[in-house]
């Protein structure tokens, strides 16, 4: 059955089942135009007339509007030219072009399942406007078609309009805005949101903005505004603007120095917008120094650095200074300056009196600048005659030609102290140099060193007469006795040296040789001598003075006089016998004393009479004693008054605290008996008129203070802003003495108690003992724990070589340091402790006596207990030493003998 018939035979059914007024059979031709009638095609979007963008991507599609899509045939869509719209399968494409990535064709079409066909535009263009027909065929009897007008227009294009420009400072710019569309589009400008209008400073143009005599504060952002009225479209467009401005190198001095040797930089700054970029180049070779050796060139800093700079680096160079605004150069001229060297400084000689000149040779580029100085001079010699001497005159004479520099140091009518070390001293800018020389002053022979001519001797000591003789050249020294007497045949005069020391041995047998000695000394400039004198020297006479200054129950002190003596041989010290009446000389005790110390004497008896003699001691002896003095001392009495010691000297001391106070004492004379205390009473006072003191009764404190030596004691719980006074006794077996008495005052304010330390500290001597105790302790108690658990350490080793030696071989050795060897307890228990026998070592009776104790156990808590002594015998020569071994069954003893000398 075809398909026509089909169609035929589905509008008779409709035909027959449709209620009609009479049946009557309708024709084939009126049932097809009912058909077509009710089938149509339907474009969307709707509309015959689609307005769209160029450059835009549209679908159109169309789509059956009947009852059966399926009975759709040939659909197609035709161009304006009516040509077909090949589908998207049936275009022919480059290979490549249909690969992943790549775009399909301008314009195609695109059949779906429902019998749809869709037409693509990707990028519609200009000339594709014009009227599309879709057509297609219904039932194979019914043609369909159904047509759109597409109206192109050009939406608002930027054909040159850059995001970012860039004008340059003080010239006219146009900022770029060229927009297209269809239909045409308006323009106007917008500077940081504001409407921009013609005026002196804008003119707005058909494509741009310019902008006359551009500042730097026209950046910002610029807004180029179009719109189509007739399409209402409306578009932005933000340009940036940056002000650029030319580079300008900032002006330095010029030339340039750079030191020959040294790493030099050499700047070039400029200034600009953006940040210009630098160049070097060397004006005579051309040559880019940003590639060259031994230079490098920052191109962001514009610094040129040289490394080692040589003397080709001087001339001229060029920095350029470039940015997109433009570029600036400047030119400067490097000079290369040399270090000065001392090309010649010789030492020179010159004879006293005489003239001389000392040059110094220096060169470098500019030449330099050369001094002088003595090296013991603070300060150099200034170019010109010296303000402090006259005799010395500098010059200085550069020569710019050869670069060198000659400095002349002057010196007329030479003294002796112008010998010495000079140094020359050559100063550019690129730096000093120095180089020493010497001035050799030749002078005639001279004992300036020579302080002492007196030479002493005593008792045939012999004794060196020194000869120093200062010259130059050196002198040669020959020596004579007085009355020119020669001495090279004399055996008890010998000379050592012959210049510039020398030194003559003498031996003093009798007075001949105390005498003068000449010592002659000879150069090629002069002959000088000088006489040294050898005194006999003698013991210093009696003393001048002796007597009593201050006594007491105990002691006595004295002023003494020492004799006169030459200064040569001081008295050192004096020295003072003294005995009881009773007694002989024989039976005196002696107590000398340093010059010039307190001469007292402790250690006396109360009412005791004493006989005392002095004597003089000096480098030679002790004199002959004399000044003879007797003084009895008194009856024990009570000390005397402490002195109390204030920091001030004026009417009352001062505290630093407010409610503290530190007392110091001196410890007075005990008079015979021992100081067991101090008392201290203290009371608050007030000035009264007339420079009188009141004391306040009520406020009075006394304190007990025990101690030997006790000299301070802080007051406490005192009262700020106060004046007390303080007494001081002191108390030995016969009473308290006369008080010491202070006044002090107290700080203003209140004070934080501070605690003090009343009682005397411990020693240093006894920490230091006590600390070296400790350390003791513990080296022995590690090495017992060495001993016993590890078996090594020093008692160990002690241990172990008591068990290897016998008796016997110990024994035979007279002399021996282990001649006799007491066995340790926790070394050995074989040794200390056998069947119960202890050795015990008793030196109460002041023999070395051995106790052998044997333990014979009864009860565990009550031994009983068996002793045997064993006495050595002791005798001038030889020692019997008696030793005694016990196995529980019998005792062995066994006798040697020991030297008198050996250890023990």
């Amino acid at each position: 059955m075809s398909a026509e018939t089909s169609i035929c035979i589905s509008v008779l059914c409709v035909y027959v089942l449709a209620p009609l007024p009479q049946r009557q059979q309708p024709s084939l031709a009126t049932a097809r135009l009912a058909y077509a009638n009710a089938a149509s095609l339907e474009i969307l979007p709707s509309g015959e007339t689609q307005t769209k963008s160029i450059g835009s991507s549209n679908i159109f599609t169309c789509r059956p509007n009947v009852e059966n899509p399926k009975l759709i045939t040939d659909m197609q869509w035709l161009d304006p030219q009516n040509r077909v719209i090949e589908s998207l399968k049936l275009v022919v494409l480059p290979i490549e072009s249909t690969s992943p990535g790549h775009s399909k064709p301008a314009m195609y079409t695109e059949l779906h399942q429902d019998n749809s066909l869709s037409l693509f535009f990707n990028s519609l263009q200009e000339e594709q406007a014009g009227r599309y027909t879709c057509k297609g065929t219904y039932a194979n009897s019914v043609p369909l078609n159904k047509s759109v007008t597409i109206d192109t227009i050009v939406a608002i294009t930027w054909d040159d309009a850059p995001k970012n420009q860039y004008p340059i400072l003080g010239e006219d710019f146009s900022i770029l805005c060229k927009v297209r569309a269809r239909p045409s589009p308006s323009v106007d400008w917008l500077y940081n949101g504001e409407l921009v209008k013609t005026n002196d400073h804008y003119i707005i143009d058909t494509h741009a903005l310019k902008i006359k005599n551009v500042q730097e504060s026209d950046d910002g952002i610029y807004t180029c505004r179009a719109s189509v009225p007739t399409t209402g479209e409306l578009r932005e467009r933000p340009i940036r603007v940056e002000v650029h401005v030319r580079p300008i190198i900032e002006e330095r001095p010029t030339p340039v120095d750079v030191i020959e040797g040294e790493n030099e930089n050499i700047e070039c700054k400029a200034k600009g917008k953006p940040p210009p970029k630098f160049t070097w180049v060397k004006s005579l070779t051309k040559q880019n120094l940003s590639n060259a050796d031994r230079f490098t060139v920052n191109p962001d800093t514009g610094d040129l650095t040289i490394v080692t700079v040589n003397r080709e680096d001087a001339g001229e160079y060029q920095c350029t200074a470039t940015n997109a605004a433009g570029s600036a150069t400047s030119n400067i001229v490097v000079n290369v300056i040399v270090k000065p060297k001392i090309m010649e400084f010789p030492n020179v000689t010159v004879i006293q009196g005489n003239e001389v000149d000392v040059r110094c040779k220096a060169f470098g580029r500019p030449p330099p600048k050369v001094t002088l100085r003595k090296h013991t001079a603070e300060k150099a010699y200034v170019v010109g005659t010296q303000a402090d001497d006259g005799r010395i005159i500098l010059i200085n004479q550069p020569d710019e030609v050869t670069g060198e520099t000659v400095g002349t140091l002057n010196i007329r009518d030479v003294l002796r102290s112008y010998d010495g070390l000079y140094e020359c001293v050559a100063e550019n800018a690129g730096g000093v140099a120095h180089k020493n020389g010497h001035v050799t002053v030749e002078f005639p022979p001279s004992f300036a060193f020579m302080r002492n001519n007196t030479v002493w001797s005593w008792d045939r000591r012999p004794v060196n007469l020194t000869c120093i003789a200062e010259s130059i050249p050196n002198a040669t020294i020959t020596w004579m006795m007085a009355g020119n007497k020669k001495i090279e045949n004399v055996p008890e005069i010998k000379q050592y040296g012959k210049g510039p020391t020398s030194i003559l041995m003498v031996v003093p047998l009798d007075g001949r040789y105390y005498t003068d000695y000449k010592c002659i000394a000879a150069n090629s400039h002069g002959t000088r001598e000088i006489v040294i004198q050898l005194r006999q020297a003698t013991r210093p006479n009696e003393l001048l003075q002796a007597k009593m200054a201050e006594i007491t129950a105990t002691t006595i002190r004295f002023d003494l006089v020492p004799p006169p003596t030459h200064p040569d041989l001081p008295v050192k010290s004096v020295v003072v016998q003294y005995k009881e009446e009773i007694q002989t000389w024989a039976e005196a005790r002696n107590r000398t004393w340093s010059i010039d110390s307190v001469y007292v004497l402790e250690g006396l008896k109360p009412q005791t009479s004493y006989d005392f003699r002095f004597a003089a001691i000096n480098k030679v002896g002790q004199g002959n004693w004399g000044t003879f003095y007797r003084e009895t001392t008194p009856g024990r009495t009570f000390p005397k008054e402490p002195t109390i010691i204030t920091k001030v000297s004026n009417e009352y001391d001062v505290s630093m605290f407010s409610n503290q106070y530190e007392l110091l004492w001196t410890v007075p004379l005990d008079n015979g008996e021992p100081i067991d205390m101090y008392q201290i009473r203290y009371c608050q006072i007030k000035p009264v008129t007339g420079g009188e003191w009141q004391t306040e009764e009520d406020t009075c404190k006394t304190l007990n203070v025990k101690g030997v030596g006790r000299t301070k004691y802080w007051l406490k719980d005192l009262h700020s802003d106060n004046f007390y006074s303080v007494e001081v006794k002191a108390r030995n077996a016969m009473g308290f003495s006369k008080p010491g008495v202070a006044r002090f005052k107290t700080a203003k304010g209140l004070d934080t108690t501070v605690v003090h330390h009343q009682g005397p500290l411990i020693s240093s001597a006894a920490i230091i003992g006590i600390v070296i105790a400790v350390l003791f302790i513990v080296i022995v108690i590690i090495d017992v724990i060495c001993c016993c658990a590890h078996k090594t350490g020093i008692i160990y080793y002690v241990c172990e070589r008591s068990r290897r030696k016998p008796v016997d071989e110990e024994d035979a050795k007279l002399g021996s340091l282990y001649g006799w060897r007491f066995p340790l307890p926790y070394c050995d228990q074989k040794m200390a402790n056998v069947a119960g026998v202890t050795a015990i070592q008793d030196s109460g009776s002041g023999k070395n006596t051995i106790r052998l104790v044997k333990h014979t156990v009864i009860d565990e808590k009550e031994p009983l207990k068996e002793e045997k002594k064993i006495t050595p015998i002791i005798d001038s020569g030889l020692r019997r030493e008696t030793s005694v071994t016990f196995d529980g069954k019998r005792s062995v003893s066994k006798t040697g003998f020991v030297g008198k000398d050996s250890a023990v």
